[in-house]
């Protein structure tokens, strides 16, 4: 398969995937996450065509996106019925099955205590492997893209939530939420938490992406106001209005989610871009004043700030969101139970019933509402590595990225994608974004970004203001004039 229509076949599927998992109830419901499923068995087919590009990926990373794929898979190695019960973990389980066999043993076991809900599992799980492996092989340009697409895509579901917030409870069927989400924007999504964890992962990088072309221009000559001014009419002018328009449109989606967490995180994330871009607008370290800088980083904390009441105004609780810390204690009791091998992973909801507290009893608990204590819950020791190797892939990026000098375009989206990511890894401690399908696939396009090994080459400013005129070579040269020579008809 020739690469130029392999590359393209990725960038389409990509690209499928992409807008369909947010417009499906976020893949959600079962034939919109059958369908993308389906998508990533041929996005993984098409990304390991060649076996090379596997070799060719650092070793670490291979150690994660292998150690997230086969994990499960050693959890569905079938067992005998009395091994499987002699591990940790399993002793209230064996009793119900006992009971409910009549005395009668069930042949083979496993490690996970639900293969079934073990396999789903694995099959969700390839969504984001999938998304990552063939991101990370594209040409930078159509890395951008992708991820323009997904602004296009954050722009949709931020105005469809605006809209849906305006409506209210009984607006038409078209843009009409569950009960839930009743009065609440969340989009086409099943959850206004997740929905805000979507916008706000697009948020970072938009941020970024609107400091990069804010400051591209520097006015000289007697007029520089009027140069400021003629700099709006062009084509970065442009990019950096509409890059602010969209940015505000995604602040605007989150508050009106009323998602604590989300619009928490946006403060947060607004305050970082502020601080941590003020001193590169533009590209250059000192692109900027230091008025200017510190005007930059006034008006960043400034929005932040401002943001902080209309948190206390539109943010909403509810008893299972006041419980949360309710189940951290459940799922850790568990934790310490089934160590180091956990239950399993995708069986929380079938298995957490024995440590669920009394008091959310009326309650079905489906998440930890903690994706990290989840994951542990579910795969153990091997899940905490895991988790571990991640992060430290996360922050081994920044000093290599974080480099001096003048930066392009698509270094501002490594960082925009980076603060992205970190915010909704901060937010795993609270919900459970990263089992969403939509955000799964997002989060891992943006990962693959982030860790793009790309140099751009960026054009440096000359440091001299003044411009020299290259001679002409069509111009005729003349001799100088001779100041002894008479001319015959001037007077004498």
């Amino acid at each position: 398969m020739p690469n130029l229509t392999r590359s393209t076949l990725l960038l389409w599927l990509l690209a499928a995937t992409l807008l369909l998992a947010p417009l499906l109830r976020s893949g959600n419901t079962p034939l919109a996450l059958l369908l993308l499923e389906l998508l990533a068995l041929a996005l993984l087919v098409l990304a390991l065509w060649d076996p090379r590009f596997w070799l060719q990926l650092p070793r670490l990373q291979q150690l994660f996106l292998g150690g997230i794929v086969t994990l499960p898979v050693l959890y569905l190695i079938p067992l005998p019925a009395l091994l499987a019960s002699m591990l940790p973990g399993r002793e209230t389980y064996e009793l119900a099955t006992s009971l409910a066999l009549k005395g009668e043993s069930g042949g083979w076991g496993g490690i996970s205590l639900v293969p079934g809900e073990t396999g789903a599992g694995f099959l969700k799980l390839l969504l984001p492997v999938a998304v990552f492996l063939a991101a990370i092989q594209l040409r930078h340009k159509r890395q951008q893209q992708l991820v323009f697409l997904l602004l296009g895509m954050a722009a949709l579901q931020a105005f469809l939530g605006l809209v849906q917030y305006g409506a209210g409870i009984g607006g038409p069927a078209m843009i009409a939420t569950d009960h839930a989400n009743a009065g609440n924007a969340a989009g086409t999504y099943t959850s206004r938490n997740n929905f805000a964890g979507f916008l706000y992962l697009l948020l970072m990088p938009c941020l970024a992406l609107y400091m990069a072309t804010l400051g591209r221009h520097r006015p000289r000559g007697p007029s520089p106001i009027r140069q400021r001014l003629l700099f709006w009419s062009s084509l970065k002018g442009h990019q950096a209005f509409l890059f602010g328009a969209l940015a505000l449109l995604l602040i605007l989606g989150v508050v009106f989610s009323r998602s604590r967490a989300g619009i928490g995180l946006t403060m947060l994330g607004v305050g970082l871009v502020s601080v941590l871009l003020a001193r590169r607008i533009g590209g250059g370290k000192t692109s900027v004043s230091l008025i200017g800088s510190l005007l930059s980083v006034a008006v960043g904390l400034a929005v932040a700030i401002g943001l902080a009441p209309v948190w206390q105004r539109f943010a909403v609780s509810d008893p299972v969101s006041d419980g949360r810390f309710t189940i951290f204690t459940g799922a850790l009791d568990a934790i310490r139970n089934s160590f180091p091998l956990g239950l399993g992973p995708g069986v929380f909801q079938e298995s957490f019933f024995p440590w669920q507290h009394l008091s959310q009893a009326s309650y079905l608990i489906n998440q930890a509402h903690n994706g990290f204590l989840e994951w542990v819950y579910d795969g153990g020791l091997p899940a905490l590595l895991l988790i571990g190797l991640g992060l430290f892939l996360f922050l081994q990026r920044w000093p290599a990225l974080w480099r001096a000098g003048h930066w392009g375009d698509f270094r501002y989206l490594q960082v925009g994608t980076g603060l992205g990511l970190g915010l909704m890894l901060l937010h795993e401690l609270v919900d459970y974004n990263l089992f969403v399908p939509a955000n799964m696939a997002a989060f891992a396009l943006l990962a693959a970004v982030f860790l793009q090994e790309y140099e751009e080459p960026v054009v440096q400013r000359s440091r001299s203001t003044t411009r020299r005129e290259a001679p002409d070579p069509r111009a005729v040269s003349l001799p100088p004039p001779n100041p002894a020579a008479t001319n015959p008809f001037m007077n004498s």
